[in-house]
């Protein structure tokens, strides 16, 4: 039985068809649909750091992320609602996606997680990796990718 259904969204055409499959999965069975936007942390170089003005920037930057985020979530959100009666849940984490959503998947005893792939293909995929393949790789969760 699914009690726990999460999410990994970036706004693009998969993970907004994940986002479909899922809610209409969490009205079916009654379960709580998990919504989750990664954003990932970008690593400045030891030199810059040292500079006092690249806080500041970097703090912008993670300002933008954050409303980028809390934007995409919302309308994630608005787009599960119409297909799920239940609770939905929206949460925005730093670091690196994957991980993100390993994490978030243990810590509150996800059931499926849906994810969309952006169709790098094979070799692209494979040499650069994908979110989507390291979460089904990693994951000892049943994990749905969509396409």
């Amino acid at each position: 039985m699914l009690k726990n259904i999460l999410v990994a969204t970036d706004a693009s055409p998969a993970s907004n068809r994940a986002i479909n499959l899922a809610a209409d999965m969490a009205g079916k069975y009654g379960a709580t649909l998990h919504l989750l936007y990664a954003v990932r942390d970008m690593q400045l170089p030891p030199e810059l750091r040292k500079m006092a003005e690249v806080e500041k920037i970097a703090g912008a930057r993670s300002d933008v992320l954050d409303f980028v985020g809390q934007k995409i979530l919302g309308d994630a959100k608005t787009r599960a609602m119409k297909k799920c009666t239940g609770a939905v849940k929206t949460s925005l984490e730093h670091g690196d996606p994957a991980t993100v959503i390993l994490r978030y998947a243990k810590r509150r005893q996800i059931d499926l997680i849906v994810i969309g792939t952006r169709g790098l293909g094979q070799v692209k995929s494979m040499l650069m990796g994908s979110v989507s393949r390291k979460v089904t790789n990693m994951s000892q969760i049943n994990c749905l990718v969509i396409r």
